[in-house]
């Protein structure tokens, strides 16, 4: 092949992972040239790009915003729909490639204080030991810098020079480190533009008349692995000249991770020794080493430095990438393919940002900061654990949590009742996917290979029943607030399979309902079931349920609704029937002023002593209950909110604060709400690391996303970017905002149900929640406290059609009534707080 070939088959770019290799095999010598000569072609075709344009780019940015950069954010604006504030500088960067089975890919997460980088091993946070695989380590990106002798490498240096760090960008594409220091401003910006490829932009903006110098070191932080493997007994480092980036190798098998950048360094080293590390990058040293290599899993830390000359007033910026490869050719195409990608990639990403907040709603006002930053967290850690069609699941996926991710039809329920706030055709989408790429009707926790990760200590494969998550109840709501037939036309044969696969294997010879175990109960070795909690796979099918037997009621009643909306009108009355049996078991379960469990083996209530589970609230949470039980459960309802464990989980709130509003309680519901909101988003939102082990390299958990639960005392809470742990915003918007779907098909109608606990409910402040989606219309609703227990209610709305407006009180009371139809209405009533509002459009 001539010169000029090889010229013009590299313009078109490195070869993509998978793709066509035969002619670039044949241009490269054999044994240890090959890579050399590999990069040196690269090099021709491509150095003017790496080095001389990009060069003369950074050249042409100290005149301001001159000239074309690729890797300017002048070019990729933020989305203006995100929340402006000062978020906490920790937390994760959602990697869609990373599944349990099929490909662990790891997680992206936040190393402080300036650095982020794949954990593919266990780490304090993670979930299951899901994470890693046969090969593990941690790979990190970590950047320094240094201005005017002033460094800032740890958490300390900014704490020592009066320097709050911060993130002003914090969703799950892209989050920033941003800070003030010298007249400087500082925003590093990391991302995933591609599965293995790791990025950060770094802009630099000086706010000063005369120019400022600035030095960047860039270090990959490379090693520790968990569990050693055969080959794993050392690290290596080597300088590529030709690219101006360092190769860092385990020495006889796994991952090759290259760092650069596309401007030029000014020094290369690398060290297996921390102290060694952190006295090159204090003073600045700009000596450099080619090759390095140390035995075990160190980590090895590589340094690039890059020296940065900032004129007054205006700003320079630099892309850094930390790339990945099995092999030395494989990973160099990474980082060069990574170099091509980054910045087009990330303005995609940001576009999905924009679509995603512009919809999503948002706290304003005087609520809690922390609960605004909390509120962010949330929904970035739930859009993350929504994961893209894999192996058997040919939908949209709810991953439960991402470290080790699984289908689990509970935390679908409530996952998805929270999203459908945000972006309700994701969230159906996912629930019917969930049901179609099921492997059995009753819809077991499985994985993307197809395997089941739940089975009975007898071999029963298990799902999780119907009251966990409580999935007929949320499909109902988000019905009434899309009115989508279509979705439930497709989603009604198999909700119709799923409780016929109930009644056909889980009732006994009586027809009473039962979970196999604890665990498809939902409640691991709940004492519920009479069983040791060792032996909490174990059959437990005597326990005649009452949550099942009344969650499986309004399931039934449910289906009768959804039969008639679709037009199935044979079905109404079968699942009428149904239902009435389900509710007569229930009602027949109350003994003793609680609903209780029944040993089927004698046909006796369980009576634990002092034990009230807060599953037993379901058949208020299901409205099933008479009147009278519901009265006489009423006092009992405020032990839940003082116990030490009893509503810390997610489904157990969720149970909890629906049987709240069933039973009229509703400030009860939101005095629960807020109190976990108060102490869980402070420590979302902390400025520090959590539970940090000294013991232990980079042992800590990070703020900036959701738990697996809510404890009340100040301890980690389970698994790290847990779905559920993310559905404060849903529990805020029911109970707090009051916001529900109301069952009138006729007309648009809602209802507002303000309920702002005693130390929120402060004459003069104000309330704000945007961006409300409900059928086809939003609205923006904004309370004003007022004394004495009142409020203004004001309220925007904005509709595809013109309407007129009707506000009742729970009594029938017209507060408003406007004939005229408009498009956009804004209205305000004066109410109650703990008050009830039907708010209709007709």
């Amino acid at each position: 092949m001539t010169a000029s070939k090889l010229v013009g088959r590299f313009r078109q770019g490195p070869i993509e992972p998978g793709g066509s290799t035969k002619t670039l095999t044949r241009c490269c010598l054999s044994g240890n040239d090959e890579l050399t000569s590999y990069i040196k072609i690269i090099l021709i075709i491509v150095g003017a790009v790496l080095i001389g344009v990009l060069s003369t780019t950074a050249q042409a940015q100290t005149t301001g915003r001159s000239g074309s950069s690729l890797h300017s954010m002048s070019e990729i604006p933020l989305p203006t729909s995100f929340p402006e504030s000062d978020y906490t500088p920790h937390g994760y960067i959602d990697n869609p490639y990373h599944t349990m089975v099929l490909n662990r890919s790891g997680v992206i997460r936040s190393v402080p204080p300036l650095g982020f980088g794949y954990w593919l091993r266990n780490f304090m946070g993670s979930y299951g030991g899901g994470v890693h695989g046969h090969v593990n380590y941690l790979s990190f990106l970590q950047m320094t810098v240094a201005v005017d002798g002033k460094v800032f490498l740890k958490r300390a240096d900014f704490r020592q020079n009066d320097v709050e760090l911060c993130s002003r960008y914090h969703t799950k594409h892209m989050m920033s480190y941003d800070w003030d220091y010298s007249g400087l401003y500082f925003s590093l910006k990391y991302f995933l533009p591609r599965e293995n490829t790791l990025a950060c932009l770094v802009e630099i903006e000086n706010g000063e008349d005369v120019e400022q110098d600035v030095i960047i070191h860039a270090t990959n932080i490379y090693g520790l692995w968990e569990a050693k493997w055969w080959g794993s007994d050392g690290l290596a480092a080597n300088y590529l000249p030709e690219v101006d980036a360092t190769a860092n190798k385990i020495w006889a098998y796994g991952d090759i991770f290259i760092l650069g950048s596309d401007v030029k360094s000014v020094t290369h080293k690398s060290t297996g020794s921390e102290k060694q590390w952190e006295r090159w990058i204090r003073k600045n040293d700009l000596s450099s080493v080619d090759v390095t290599t140390v035995f075990g899993p160190g980590p090895l830390r590589t340094i690039q430095t890059y020296e940065f000359a900032v004129p007054g007033g205006g700003r320079r910026s630099a892309l850094f990438l930390l790339s990945r490869g099995p092999n030395d050719k494989a990973a160099l195409n990474e980082f060069l393919f990574g170099l091509r990608d980054a910045l087009p990639k990330l303005e995609k990403q940001l576009a999905e940002d924009e679509r995603f907040w512009s919809k999503c709603p948002t706290l304003e006002g005087d609520w809690p900061d922390s609960w605004k930053h909390g509120w962010v967290y949330d929904w970035n850690t739930l859009r993350m654990n929504v994961r893209e069609p894999v192996g058997i699941y040919n939908y949209p996926w709810d991953a439960m949590q991402v470290h080790s991710p699984r289908v689990v039809l509970g935390e679908v329920g409530i996952d998805m009742m929270t999203l459908s706030y945000a972006d309700p055709d994701l969230a159906k989408e996912v629930i019917y996917g969930t049901f179609a790429d099921a492997l059995m009707p009753n819809v077991p926790c499985s994985r993307e290979d197809g395997s089941v990760n739940m089975i009975g200590a007898d071999g029963s494969v298990c799902g999780t029943a119907p009251m966990w998550g409580f999935p007929f109840h949320v499909i109902k709501s988000i019905y009434l607030s899309t009115l989508d037939d279509k979705w439930i036309t497709k989603l009604y044969p198999y909700l119709k399979s799923y409780i016929e696969w109930w009644l056909e294997n889980r009732t006994d010879e009586q027809g009473w309902l039962h979970c196999n175990n604890s665990w498809e109960s939902g409640q691991d070795g709940s004492k519920r079931f009479l069983l040791p909690r060792e032996n909490q796979g174990s059959p437990a099918e005597f326990v005649r349920t009452v949550d099942v037997e009344a969650s499986m009621a309004e399931a039934m009643q449910n289906m009768a609704f959804f039969a008639e909306v679709i037009g199935k009108s044979k079905d109404v009355e079968f699942w009428r029937k149904g239902s009435e049996q389900r509710i007569r078991n229930t009602r027949s379960m109350f003994v003793g002023n609680w609903f209780r469990d029944v040993d089927g083996r004698t046909n006796q209530p369980i009576i634990l002593k002092d034990h009230y589970d807060v599953m037993m609230l379901t058949p208020l949470t299901c409205g099933i209950a008479t009147p009278e039980q519901a009265e006489a459960i009423r006092p009992m309802m405020r032990r839940f909110t003082k116990g030490p464990h009893l509503i810390q989980w997610p489904p157990g709130i969720f149970t909890f604060s629906e049987a709240a509003w069933n039973a009229g309680s509703r400030m009860l519901s939101a005095e629960a709400v807020a109190g976990i909101a108060d102490r869980v988003c402070q420590r979302t939102d902390a400025r520090t690391v959590l539970y940090e082990d000294d013991s232990e390299p980079f042992a800590y958990r990070v703020p900036g996303v959701a738990n697996e639960f809510w404890p009340k005392a100040d301890r980690p809470g389970g698994g790290e970017n847990y779905g559920w742990g993310a559905t404060l915003p849903m529990f805020i918007i029911r109970n707090i905002i009051g916001f529900r779907e109301s069952e009138n098909l006729e007309e648009t109608g809602f209802i507002l149900a303000p309920a702002f606990p005693g130390n929120m409910a402060v004459a003069g402040k104000r309330y704000t929640c945007a961006r409300l989606q409900y059928r086809d219309m939003t609205f923006r609703v904004t309370y004003t406290i007022q004394n004495s227990g009142k409020i203004v209610v004001n309220l925007e709305s904005h509709s595809r059609r013109p309407r007129g407006i009707t506000v009742t009180d729970k009594s029938g009371t017209v507060l408003l009534d406007h004939q005229k139809w408009k498009t956009n209405w804004a209205v305000s009533f004066e109410g109650k707080n703990d008050g009830v509002y039907q708010v209709s459009f007709r």
